[in-house]
């Protein structure tokens, strides 16, 4: 956790504090990789310093500062639980994991005990939220539809459209914006974190994806060169260790390869992968417009699917198939 606010969230961090008279509970809503957990811990340990600063940043000196986050017992953290590959399997792949009844369960009993300051504030982070599963999300719902007394709940997610509508409406939303690009290279370049100018526009403008994303330019170019083979993709020739960072990975990815190719269709330039500029250029020559959509549309269910335990490689087989058929003639 840093000792400062990122500038894109400075105007946030001032109008979060403007109301000292804080809600049960928070939503911060915000896009992929820009720092939003960074943000609610910064916040958490804020409101639970005892001698915050005048811009309300954490002393970084009192005893709850020192105990935040790990052993800090009126901050609860609750994430999802990873399960361990199957060693058993050839390939290790990577499947989102959700947070589970069972977490909410204990989250109720942890309620139940008394706040350890003198204060009684405490802080409950759920992040991401949208990974609650819906027998999670039930338990959670029936814990903010009587929430505890001095317990504040702080709800991050980049999929605001995942979580409950009643839970929602139980929330106060915190939108937190991302980045310009200027702002996302200044940074990098402040961490003296060397990246590509084309990797920041695959991510979206999006600082700490870039630095993901670094590490996982094997695999990234892999897909891509399949990508621009277009109609000429040979199946057979699909490399499943592309899964190694799960098919979601993958899904985002080819998503944003589509995208590009329907503005291109629409004589704009790319937004994802300007550096395969004339390749996408090339390709929408021979591109069927209403099987494109039509695919984007599948990509758009499967993606609701992929942390699913299905036969991955299958599913990934079938998405190069269709997406080689966006090519052929109608």
């Amino acid at each position: 956790m840093t000792d400062f606010i990122f500038p894109w969230f400075k105007d946030a961090w001032t109008a979060i504090h403007k109301n000292e008279k804080k809600p049960h509970a928070l939503i911060f809503r915000g896009k992929e990789g820009i720092g939003k957990l960074d943000f609610a811990a910064k916040f958490s340990k804020s409101y639970l310093c005892h001698k915050p600063l005048s811009n309300h940043l954490p002393c970084e000196i009192c005893s709850s500062c020192q105990w935040f986050p790990l052993t800090h017992p009126d901050f609860n953290h609750i994430a999802p639980i990873e399960n361990e590959d199957d060693e058993s399997s050839k390939r290790k792949t990577v499947r989102k994991k959700n947070i589970a009844i069972d977490q909410i369960r204990e989250l109720s009993e942890y309620l139940e005990l008394s706040a350890h300051q003198e204060k009684g504030k405490r802080i409950i982070l759920i992040e991401p939220a949208d990974t609650l599963n819906q027998a999670a999300s039930n338990a959670l719902l029936k814990i903010l539809e009587e929430p505890p007394e001095n317990t504040l709940f702080i709800l991050v997610t980049s999929q605001l459209q995942k979580l409950l509508p009643t839970i929602r409406s139980r929330c106060q939303l915190l939108e937190l914006p991302a980045p310009s690009f200027e702002e996302a290279r200044s940074f990098l370049m402040s961490k003296k974190i060397t990246h590509d100018e084309n990797l920041l526009s695959l991510a979206g403008g999006s600082p700490f994806n870039v630095i993901k994303e670094s590490e996982n330019q094997l695999e990234r170019e892999t897909v891509t060169k399949l990508l621009s083979q277009g109609h000429n993709i040979d199946i057979t020739k699909v490399n499943y260790a592309i899964l190694t960072h799960g098919l979601d990975w993958v899904l985002n990815l080819i998503q944003k390869w589509v995208f590009d190719l329907l503005l291109n269709f629409h004589a704009q330039q790319s937004y994802y992968f300007k550096n395969e500029e004339k390749n996408i250029q090339f390709q929408i020559k021979q591109m069927n417009l209403e099987a494109l959509l039509s695919y984007i549309n599948e990509l758009n269910d499967l993606k609701k699917i992929a942390s699913h335990p299905i036969n991955q490689e299958l599913q990934l087989q079938n998405i190069f198939i269709k997406y080689k058929q966006i090519f052929e003639p109608s």
